[in-house]
């Protein structure tokens, strides 16, 4: 079934391609049937079908023409280099290189950029906060949030004469899942946002340039609380299973909803699909409008807790980013801690506030 699904997002990508052609799409396409007609000179057919009464001959036509359509093919793809060139050299990339982590290791995403990327003149943003995943202090905590508020104003002051349509966010987070959210929301209404993961086995960046496989999501009513529920936890168990003990007992309050693959799978970097990512995190927003929203009138709060890849947290963050939203809170689990499990969150929308690192 996956295979199918991934088969027809192929043709889809193919399709959306073609309605939108580019000069280099066209000038393959010519140079690719120049060389094909070109190469059938070589041989020559004649195959007679005798119900029409006519023949059918393959090669051995005058190729005068195909070698003006191979001339021509080559001069587009060298405008259209020129062009990729100028566009580029007109452009910005702003790399943002968040560790919160353990930092010794990983490479700069730099080093793995796509071909379309490359040419850009880059510019770096830091946000280094090495195991900041095993902290309770609050000021250290508050700092990290702080560079990442900082995002918006940088990208607006760097390259003040150009558009946002000339600028290109690429992200790079190692960090825990709270900040990783906020930063996703802070840029969310940006235009070109690439984001990576980093590949712990392979030790290298990739980015999500797979084809979505149509897997869907299940949301299950775990304790509804009642009509009356102010506050609601979302728990989304992807990539490993969220302990659901833990959450019932330091969010006994909340009512509760858990959100898996409706495999049931469990498994890293299972949503190497920007496309299906978008689809996923739209999903979940959808959810929370369609079904949330209209069920828990008096809702003030949304907690949420999360097990995926950076990069699919990085765009729920960033697709929460709406006005009419309760007040979201991405939690950070730390099964180390002595006390709670979950010792602090960020805020992403707490009013005149902003953002906020809470315990």
């Amino acid at each position: 079934m996956k295979f199918i699904q991934v088969f027809l997002s192929f043709l889809k990508s193919v399709l959306e391609a073609s309605r939108k052609p580019s000069i280099m799409w066209f000038a393959k396409v010519m140079l690719l049937a120049s060389l094909g007609e070109l190469g059938a000179q070589t041989f020559s057919a004649q195959i007679p079908i005798q119900a029409w009464g006519v023949t059918v001959t393959i090669g051995g036509n005058d190729s005068g023409f195909f070698i003006l359509l191979f001339v021509v093919s080559l001069v587009l793809l060298l405008y259209g280099e020129y062009r990729e060139k100028k566009e580029a050299d007109d452009s910005q990339l702003i790399a943002v290189r968040h560790m919160g982590l353990v930092d010794h290791g990983i490479d700069d995403i730099q080093n793995y950029l796509p071909k379309a990327l490359k040419r850009i003149r880059s510019q770096a943003f830091s946000i280094l906060h090495v195991n900041s995943h095993q902290t309770n202090d609050m000021g250290e905590l508050e700092a990290q949030l702080q560079n990442i508020r900082r995002l918006p104003q940088y990208i607006q002051d760097s390259g003040y004469t150009l558009n946002n349509a000339k600028k290109h966010i690429l992200y790079g987070g190692v960090a825990p899942v709270p900040m990783v959210a906020a930063a996703g929301h802070v840029i969310s209404n940006m235009q070109n946002v690439h984001v990576g993961d980093w590949d712990r086995e392979k030790k290298k960046w990739h980015f999500n340039n797979e084809f979505d496989d149509g897997e869907l999501l299940k949301f299950e009513e775990v304790d509804s609380k009642g009509y009356e529920a102010t506050a609601l936890t979302i728990a989304i168990s992807l990539s490993i299973p969220i302990r659901k003990n833990v959450i019932q007992d330091e969010f006994s309050e909340n009512a509760l909803i858990e959100v898996t693959y409706a495999s049931g799978e469990y498994k890293y970097d299972n949503a190497s699909s920007s496309v299906k990512q978008e689809r996923l995190a739209k999903s979940i927003l959808e959810f929370i409008n369609s079904n949330i929203i209209p069920n828990y009138p008096n809702l003030e709060k949304l907690d949420i807790l999360i097990t995926a890849q950076a990069s699919l947290v990085f765009r729920i963050g960033s697709v929460l980013n709406q006005g009419h939203l309760p007040k979201i809170v991405f939690h950070h689990f730390n099964p180390k801690s002595e006390n709670k499990k979950h010792p602090w969150g960020v805020v992403l929308n707490d009013g005149k506030n902003g953002y906020k690192v809470v315990a």
